[in-house]
């Protein structure tokens, strides 16, 4: 720190020197403004395939209508608070995503008793689900992927096995509604940069509960809208069915108690870490790795107040906020991250800190220190790019 007071001083008395004493305080001049912009040459930054030094980007950098913009070796002009701000970037790739018309596509799966030696039906059942079917793998009954919403539809040779499988069809298992709030959710902002990798693991997990509440408010609804026929609530929420049968809740449409809200969010939070936790390590770590991927090492930081708001659309579910249950529980899900994910995850971070480029840390700057630091540092940075320019044409003269 006092180093960099020392070159402020000894840049401002040369300015002053050489302005009295003309020319001759030159070297002086030479000396103060190299040292202090030594990396002028060295600090570069790729911005929309120009490779820019720090010298050339202070250059093309001018203040006008209220905005920093940089001029490109190609003579295109942008803004520089965009480039300099991560957000900008994914701001625009998400905005994609919300354009784009969401499409339902329905895969059949025959469904048939296999058959023993004797050429007898056993107990087995052989599920065929075809060349052409989209997700490519049991139990599977849906899946979200970007613009579009893929089922599977379970199909019988016979009524009796119908029955049997019918539970995974959306009829009983509410698939649609589950995979429906991963786009709702993906709306919300849950493919989106600006966390940390820990708390995108703990974001991608928190996705599939949500979509189970979804799931279990939709059964609910069937529940009701059929007779209260406790069958249209099935095994994946037994806890709820019993205490229906039990008679310790009783469902209303419309209405839900404090209560109810709360053995939701609790009963479908405990089923899932139960049942699920262990098979979504690998895939809740390999999205959060791919959502942080194209972002840089500010958009990896943590931001409680980020994920608060992310977490709250994300579990207010047909008009009803389940997080507040669902927050008290959530370090149950960051302590089970493996040491291994937590090893890679740092590692990742260890290398987008080791790749910023000068783009980068004037971003990082700004977040630290505000707009006003920022502004300064562009604005002292091009005066003595200017500078340099000024004594590099007096050397040559």
């Amino acid at each position: 720190m006092a180093g960099k007071k020392r070159k402020k001083i000894l840049i401002g008395t040369a300015l002053g020197l050489t302005l009295a004493a003309g020319v001759s305080l030159y070297p002086l001049m030479r000396y103060a403004v190299d040292t202090y912009a030594a990396d002028f040459d060295k600090a570069k930054a790729v911005i929309e395939g120009d490779t820019v030094s720090k010298q050339r980007f202070y250059e093309n950098l001018n203040y006008s209508d209220g905005k920093w913009k940089l001029t490109l070796k190609n003579g295109k002009v942008v803004d520089a608070g965009e480039i300099t701000d991560f957000r900008v970037k994914d701001r625009k790739q998400h905005q994609v995503l919300r354009n784009v018309k969401l499409k339902t596509t329905v895969d059949t799966v025959r469904v048939r008793y296999a058959k023993n030696g004797e050429k007898q039906y056993s107990s087995a059942i052989v599920y065929g689900m075809g060349a052409r079917d989209s997700l490519g793998y049991l139990p599977s009954f849906g899946l979200y992927s970007w613009d579009q919403l893929k089922m599977r539809y379970f199909k019988a040779d016979n009524e009796k096995l119908q029955r049997i499988v019918d539970k995974f069809n959306d009829k009983y298992n509410c698939t649609r509604r589950h995979e429906y709030q991963h786009y709702l959710n993906a709306l919300a902002g849950i493919g989106r940069s600006g966390q940390s990798y820990e708390t995108k693991f703990v974001e991608c997990c928190l996705d599939e509960v949500s979509a189970n509440v979804a799931q279990l408010l939709e059964q609910r609804k069937n529940y009701l809208d059929n007779g209260k026929d406790v069958s249209y609530i099935t095994w994946r929420f037994k806890f709820y069915a019993d205490s229906v049968k039990s008679g310790k809740v009783k469902p209303q449409a419309g209405v839900y108690t404090k209560e109810e809200i709360e053995l939701i969010a609790n009963g479908v939070f405990d089923v899932w870490m139960k049942e699920k936790f262990d098979l979504y390590i690998k895939k809740s770590s390999g999205r959060a790795i791919n959502i942080l991927r194209k972002t840089n090492y500010n958009g990896i930081q943590p931001n409680e107040t980020r994920h608060r708001e992310l977490m709250t659309k994300c579990f207010t579910i047909d008009g009803i906020d389940f997080y507040p249950h669902i927050a008290a529980r959530e370090d149950e899900i960051r302590v089970k991250i493996p040491n291994e994910t937590l090893k890679v995850f740092r590692y990742l971070k260890k290398e987008k800190f080791k790749k910023m480029t000068y783009v980068d840390k004037l971003e990082q700057q700004r977040i630290e220190k505000g707009e006003r630091e920022y502004n300064l540092t562009l604005a002292k940075n091009k005066a003595l790019a200017k500078m340099r320019n000024i004594l590099n044409r007096g050397n040559e003269l």
